[in-house]
């Protein structure tokens, strides 16, 4: 199995942990910006001289290219040159002769990932998840698209899905860091105005349209019913496997059914589990802007409550010199307290009243009959609990000499019969006693809709089944 390091030059970090690592970084931006204007990745050698001539120009700092670190390049023009040959070397460049003996800078495919990435860390840039949502349905919606349903649809689905659920979860994490950039250390009035535009940058515009105008709800239905229509279509899930094994080079068929499969199953999970996720990014909004408040509110306090005087006095001791000999003495005059604060200690004293109490009522006492109707009705409630072991010895009942039989062979007539569909569905996650297997068939009745299922007697220790 391949790792990060295996495909990747031996030397490819070494200039971003070098001592010139600041200038190493900043020559790859400017090298990956000058291609902008460009078809491909390269461009002429002395364009690129130009650009890195013109950044060593604005610098006075010396580097060196060789082992000796005494031996520095004096001009901007040699650092230029040097600094693109050593990124030559790490394998963050690449040379391509012309026939005209031009000679082009070409990024690697490994370096041109990494800048990108490089770039998005330095923008610190949210994902504007609506388009990702609302690109997802109109690629399932388009039947044009169908008829390569795996390169033109599910791929793509798949590869927006996962990017949507990273950049929330990287918006989770990232709350507390985006709080106390804005309150940390500031003065109160910097904290007003920064609270605005987080507000308007993250609140507003990463998840404000997410909860309402744009809800993930309105798409989430629709987005569900088409990849359920891939599963339950059998032309197109054998477009699907064609195009998985063709695309990903899969020779055995039923491994591409089974990742095709897999990937609709992931895909309808994350966008189940997505109301989960921004209810975890509101919790966290909430609490960190609770205490983003309580910082401006001790900024606020005023000099007569002991939040104000304390505030007071930790300022002027900060400012404090220890050979001043005299402090202020009026720092610590004592005010008179004219209010009683919120934050008080003390328990505000509660008037009590008692009231008369009730004559006692008499139980009653039931008859035989009664007792025996009452407890009829305790065995009833019981027998219509669902349970695990219920179920187990249902399932072992089915089994009966067999080793497995289809959920489709279970009579739906009522409600219970379905719900002790989905129990066994749910308890085989742990049963010792049978497990269950997917299938794409999907079942349809009078009564009931559901994707079959096998159902599958375990082996226990021995081998024996």
């Amino acid at each position: 199995m391949k790792n990060l390091f295996s495909v990747l030059p031996q030397d490819f970090f070494k200039p971003l942990v070098s001592r010139y690592r600041d200038q190493y970084a900043d020559c790859l931006l400017a090298i990956y910006s000058s291609y902008k204007s460009e078809i491909s990745y390269g461009v002429n050698r002395e364009n690129i001289v130009a650009t890195l001539t013109d950044y060593f120009n604005s610098r006075t700092d010396e580097i060196s290219f060789g082992d000796d670190d005494g031996d520095f390049e004096k001009d901007a023009r040699s650092k230029a040159q040097g600094t693109i040959n050593y990124l030559k070397n790490c394998g963050w460049l690449d040379f391509e002769d012309e026939k005209n003996y031009v000679q082009n800078v070409l990024l690697t495919d490994n370096a041109v990932s990494f800048i990108r990435t490089m770039n998005e860390v330095i923008r610190n840039e949210e994902t504007e998840y609506q388009g990702l949502i609302s690109q997802i349905h109109a690629v399932l919606q388009n039947e044009e698209l169908y008829s390569k349903p795996y390169q033109f649809i599910l791929k793509n689905v798949a590869a927006s899905t996962e990017q949507l659920v990273s950049s929330l979860k990287k918006l989770s994490i990232s709350i507390k860091k985006h709080i106390d950039r804005q309150t940390k250390n500031k003065e109160l009035n910097a904290v007003l105005e920064l609270f605005a535009s987080y507000n308007d940058e993250i609140v507003s515009k990463s998840l404000y349209r997410l909860k309402t105008s744009e809800n993930v709800g309105r798409f989430r239905q629709s987005i569900k019913i088409n990849l359920d229509k891939m599963l339950s279509t059998p032309q197109i899930m054998n477009d699907l496997v064609s195009g998985y094994m063709e695309i990903e080079q899969e020779e055995n068929k039923d491994i591409a059914r089974e990742k095709i499969v897999g990937i609709i199953v992931d895909v309808k999970s994350a966008f189940e589990n997505l109301d989960k996720i921004i209810a975890d990014i509101d919790r966290k909004n909430n609490h960190y802007m609770k205490n983003a408040a309580a910082r401006a509110k001790f900024e606020l306090s005023s000099g007569t409550n002991q939040e104000g005087k304390i505030n007071s006095i930790l300022r002027y001791l900060s400012e404090f010199s220890d050979d001043d000999e005299e402090l202020d003495g009026d720092l610590f005059d004592v005010f008179s307290q004219k209010f009683i604060s919120e934050e008080s200690v003390k328990k505000v004293p509660e008037k009590k009243s008692y009231d008369a109490v009730a004559s006692i009522q008499a139980a009653e006492s039931l008859t035989r009959e009664e007792k025996e109707l009452r407890k009829k009705l305790l065995q009833d409630r019981q027998q219509l609990r669902i349970y695990r072991k219920k179920i187990e010895d249902f399932v072992s009942e089915r089994f009966g000499s067999r080793n497995s039989f289809l959920a489709s062979e279970i009579k739906i007539e009522n409600r219970k019969d379905f719900e002790t569909l989905i129990y066994i569905r749910l308890f085989a996650q742990s049963s010792r006693r049978y497990g269950v297997k997917r299938t794409t068939n999907r079942v349809r009745t009078d009564k009931a809709e559901f994707m079959d299922f096998e159902i599958v007697k375990k082996k226990i220790a021995g081998g024996k089944i």
